[in-house]
């Protein structure tokens, strides 16, 4: 249970504390924690927060907020960098620096099957099997995959589509699977596969080639020429690109190249990723500099995508920032976590400076157009806060409300702040129990729901805009008087106007009847429009994602013998709508309940 500050004795806390490397983490009164930290000495970084001498207003607005500190003593630096890596990630403190993207790292990924599958994936691994990346960017894990489909026959289907094929597709016809399905290839020889494919991925070429053409005089000298055959045409492929990479390697190499620059408060990292001698692919953060040095900000970064738990693709060069200075423990910690000697760079002369260069511009370049971005921002909700009366404005929100012919009606929230579109805080509401096509209940419905949790939550925006005119604003006026919310909300509705186009809106304000205009280019204007055409696209593609899935609920449940039960146990056999669509009828009957008979209708009811 979390420690109160009556039950905890920070000054004794200090003076016992171990001399041994780990991981420290700060709390504040209310259990929150404020921040995640590694050290070589615990004793000596902890206590440095709290010793008399200057320190930046970040360390002592934090100390001021500690109110227990807890600590994990690990065997090494290495460890100590790992679970950090690891905190930070997983709970986000307020002080640290974060790179918050990790769900977008691409992996190519095997699955943990008999006949594993080969696939891309986005997101944070969860299920067993092996990951391998993670890419750059989505681009280059979609070529690696395609390439990989072409250099070893392992299946790319779904598990649901496996499961139920009675003969090979046409990705065997195109010598793209090995038809593991229906019993084409044995299971040793699929693993075998498997296996060199998950060397190949780890730059572990050289002895493929001899595997693979043992394997073929094994099989030719057993009479089994097909499978001759096949390995044959691989070592083909596979020594042909090997060719390939020995001229490269002669030519040029490859490896990692980052740029770092800070400028006002806000910092640019970029990796380009450089292979033979062309930058194949790069991806940049944007991150709070919050008092932190740019080799801080560097050190975070090395840890951040370097020491991450599922990364297994490394780089043998990285070409670091000019300039910065990067602790040794860590540079091993990342050697050590790629179980081989990466060559670091920082002092790059003749042709590594110009990589250097190249990417200070790119990280440049993407600082100016975020930070252009943010001030336009900036300056418009300015214009609005002008024009409303306001001392001020950092977060609107947008609700607009999507049916189909009165159905399937759905209500989105799009919210901005002054650095743009917060997509993370972006909501669809499915709203029911209303009558169909009822825009002024569905409106109310769903600020109910919004403002109940932004009261539980504590963030509720200062504006809340509407798309609709005079009846919805009404309907919202009710909602906020009802939670006692209209002095602390500013409602606007953009009616349609009488041309009906963009540009010449009627704007409505909460407890107002009057329409007000802006000219078309007025600042506030355009951030308005700009706010509400994002909810209406937001709810358009929330609508149709409903109305597809209801179509094929309806479709399946209007045959007869066809109820929700036996639905659900159609959707979870296939693993969803689309491979249920495309199953044939001896497939469909497989599942349990359901009968050839059956089956057919179900069959039939798609055609």
């Amino acid at each position: 249970m979390f420690k109160t500050q009556q039950d905890f004795d920070l000054s004794s806390f200090l003076k016992n504390l171990t001399p041994y490397p780990g991981v420290y983490r700060m709390y504040d009164g209310e259990g929150n924690l404020l921040y995640v930290g590694k050290a070589k000495n615990l004793h000596k970084r902890v206590n440095s927060y709290f010793n008399r001498g200057a320190k930046d207003l970040k360390t002592q607005t934090l100390a001021a907020q500690v109110n227990f500190i807890d600590i994990t003593v690990t065997p090494s630096d290495y460890e100590a960098f790992l679970l950090e890596s690891a905190l930070i990630k997983k709970h986000k403190p307020k002080y640290n620096i974060l790179f918050k993207d990790d769900k977008s790292y691409p992996y190519l990924y095997l699955s943990d099957h008999v006949f594993p599958r080969l696939s891309g994936f986005r997101g944070k691994p969860r299920k067993n099997g092996q990951y391998f990346g993670p890419y750059v960017s989505l681009v280059s894990m979609k070529e690696t995959l395609t390439l990989l489909q072409k250099l070893f026959v392992v299946r790319q289907c779904e598990d649901s589509y496996f499961n139920n094929r009675s003969r090979p597709c046409l990705q065997y016809q195109i010598k793209r699977c090995s038809a593991p399905c229906v019993g084409k290839i044995s299971e040793e020889a699929y693993q075998l596969q498997v296996d060199l494919l998950a060397r190949f991925v780890s730059g572990k070429l050289s002895g493929i080639l001899q595997e693979v053409s043992t394997k073929m005089h094994q099989a030719s000298e057993n009479e089994y020429f097909e499978e001759a055959a096949r390995l044959r045409d691989q070592l083909i492929l596979l020594t042909k690109l090997q060719q390939q990479q020995f001229v490269d390697k002669i030519n040029d190499r490859s490896f990692h190249v980052i740029g770092l620059l800070g400028l006002e408060t806000k910092a640019c990292i970029t990796v380009l990723q450089v292979t033979q001698g062309k930058v194949t692919d790069d991806k940049s953060w944007i991150v709070n500099v919050n008092n932190n040095t740019e080799s801080e900000l560097l050190e975070a970064f090395l840890a951040h995508y370097y020491l991450d738990e599922h990364r297994t693709i490394w780089p043998k060069e990285i070409i670091l920032p000019k300039g910065h200075k990067v602790a040794n423990s860590l540079l091993q910690s990342v050697e050590q976590r790629a179980d081989s000697k990466i060559r670091w760079l920082i002092d790059a002369g003749a042709d590594n400076a110009k990589w250097q260069k190249l990417a200070m511009i790119n990280a440049k370049q993407k600082l100016q157009i975020n930070l252009q971005s943010m001030s336009q921002f900036t300056t418009r909700f300015l214009a609005l806060a002008k024009w409303l009366n306001k001392d001020n404005i950092h977060r609107i929100e947008c609700f607009d409300i999507s049916h189909y012919q009165g159905e399937a009606t759905v209500a989105s929230c799009v919210v901005f702040d002054r650095g743009g579109s917060m997509k993370s805080a972006y909501r669809r509401y499915n709203i029911q129990n209303i009558t169909p096509g009822d825009d002024y209940a569905a409106i109310a419905q769903v600020l109910e729901r919004r403002i109940e949790s932004g009261i539980e939550a504590q963030n509720l925006p200062d504006v809340i805009v509407i798309d609709g005119g005079k009846g919805q604003l009404k309907k919202a006026q009710q909602v906020l008087h009802a939670y006692k919310q209209e002095h602390n909300i500013q409602l606007i509705s953009l009616g349609k106007g009488v041309e009906r186009i963009s540009g010449k809106e009627d704007i409505f304000l909460g407890f107002d009847d009057q329409p007000h205009h802006l000219p078309e280019h007025d600042l506030s204007f355009l951030l308005l429009r700009q706010i509400r055409d994002a909810a209406h696209d937001f709810a358009i593609k929330g609508q149709r994602k409903k109305i597809a899935k209801r179509q094929n609920e309806s479709v399946l449940e209007s045959i007869p013998g066809v109820g929700r039960k036996r639905c659900q146990a159609l959707l979870r056999h296939f693993g969803g709508w689309q491979e249920l669509v495309r199953a044939s009828v001896e497939e469909i009957a497989k599942v349990k309940g359901i009968s050839h008979k059956l089956a057919d209708e179900i069959w039939h009811a798609f055609r």
